[in-house]
C-alpha cells in the first residue's frame, strides 16, 4: 500500500518545521524536542483520577503516573505501561495524552512508569527498573481498583522492548503472572547488521530512521556484546514458550516492521495465542500522535478488543470522552 495521506502530510509538514533529528543533536536537546510530540495529540481527556507517585525502582524509587478512567463497575485490569523513545528520549508527559485517552476506551487502570533513561543509565538498568515496578505495582493494585489476575504489561517501540523483556523476566524469575502484553512497534532485535528487509525498506524518510536506531542501541548497550541478551533483544531468546497472550501492532512504513512480526511468529510457534495488526500505509510513532494519524485509534481498538477477548466484559470508560 502507499503511504497513507495523513502520514505523508505529517512528514512533510516536520520537514517544513525542520524538526531536529536525535542524530544531529545532544541527548539533552533531543530531550527537549521529544516534548514537542504532544502537539499533535489534540486535547487531553478527562479521567476520573490521576495519581502521581512512585514505585520501587532496581536502584532507588521511580515516579509513576496512574490513571483511573471514567464510569463502569466491576474488575478493572492493571495496564503497566513503559514509554517508547530508544530508551533516551520520552517520559511520562509525552504519552499522558494517548494513555488518557486509552484509558477511557478499555475500562482500564494505566500506570506509566518513568524508568531511567539511556546514555546515563545502560542496560540492563531500564529493563530492571521496569521489572522493579511492575512487580511493585502488582502488590499495589487495589489501591486503585484493579485486579493483579487482569494484569497487562505494554508500550510501545523501546517500551514495547522492555514489555517484551519484561515479561521474558517473569517467567524466568517466577514474578507476577501477567495476563496479557501488548506490543506497539516494539524493537526486539539489534539494529546493526539487520537482517529484516523493513530496515532497508523504511530506511530513511519516515521519521524512525535506521541511523536513529543505531544511536539509539549505541546509547543503551553498556558493550556491544549484550546485544545477545534476550532481555536487551527479545527475539533472540532461546525459547518464547510460556510467555503472556500477545497482541503485536505494527506499521508498514517502519524499520521495526519485520522484527515485531518476526517476533509474533515466535511465540505463535511456541503455542502462544498471538494477535498481529499490521497497519498498512502507516509509519513509527503513530501511538505518540492521536491529533493526526488514525492508527492511534485503530490501536486503541485493538487493544480494547483484546482486553474484551482476554477478560469478558469490561467496565467501559466515560461516554462523554472525545471521539
Amino acid at each position: 500500500m502507499t503511504l497513507h495521506p495523513q502520514a505523508k502530510a505529517l512528514i512533510a509538514r516536520l520537514e517544513e518545521q525542520r524538526r531536529v533529528s536525535v542524530t544531529d543533536v545532544p541527548v539533552t536537546v533531543a530531550r527537549e524536542a521529544a516534548a514537542g510530540w504532544i502537539a499533535l495529540q489534540g486535547e487531553p481527556d478527562p479521567v476520573a483520577e490521576v495519581t502521581d507517585t512512585f514505585v520501587a525502582g532496581a536502584a532507588g524509587r521511580l515516579p509513576v503516573r496512574v490513571y483511573r478512567p471514567h464510569g463502569g463497575r466491576g474488575p478493572r485490569p492493571l495496564l503497566v505501561y513503559f514509554h517508547g523513545g530508544g530508551w533516551v528520549v520520552g517520559g511520562i508527559e509525552v504519552v499522558d495524552r494517548p494513555l488518557r485517552r486509552l484509558a477511557n476506551a478499555t475500562g482500564a487502570v494505566i500506570a506509566s512508569v518513568g524508568y531511567r533513561l539511556a546514555p546515563e543509565t545502560r542496560f540492563p538498568g531500564p529493563v530492571e527498573d521496569c521489572y522493579a515496578a511492575l512487580s511493585d505495582l502488582y502488590a499495589r493494585a487495589g489501591e486503585w481498583g484493579a485486579v493483579r489476575e487482569r494484569l497487562v504489561v505494554a508500550g510501545d517501540s523501546a517500551g514495547g522492548n522492555l514489555a517484551a523483556a519484561v515479561c521474558l523476566m517473569s517467567r524466568d524469575r517466577g514474578g507476577p503472572r501477567i495476563a496479557c502484553q501488548v506490543l506497539i512497534y516494539p524493537v526486539t532485535a539489534p539494529a546493526a547488521g539487520s537482517p529484516f528487509a523493513s530496515y532497508e525498506e523504511n530506511a530513511d524518510g519516515f521519521l524512525l530512521t535506521r541511523d536513529s536506531m543505531l544511536l539509539y542501541w549505541d546509547h543503551y548497550l553498556a558493550d556491544a556484546d549484550q546485544a545477545i541478551d534476550p532481555y536487551a533483544a527479545p527475539l533472540r531468546a532461546e525459547s518464547v514458550a510460556g510467555l503472556p497472550p500477545a497482541l503485536v501492532l505494527t506499521a508498514e512504513y517502519d524499520p521495526l516492521r519485520d522484527e515485531g512480526e518476526a517476533y509474533a511468529r515466535r511465540l505463535q510457534e511456541a503455542g502462544v495465542d498471538v494477535h498481529a495488526v499490521r497497519y498498512d500505509g502507516f509509519i513509527h510513532g503513530f501511538f505518540w500522535m492521536p491529533g493526526v494519524l488514525d492508527a492511534f485509534q485503530y490501536a486503541v481498538d485493538d487493544i480494547t478488543r483484546e482486553l474484551s477477548r482476554r477478560f469478558g466484559a469490561l467496565p467501559l470508560g466515560s461516554s462523554d470522552s472525545p471521539p
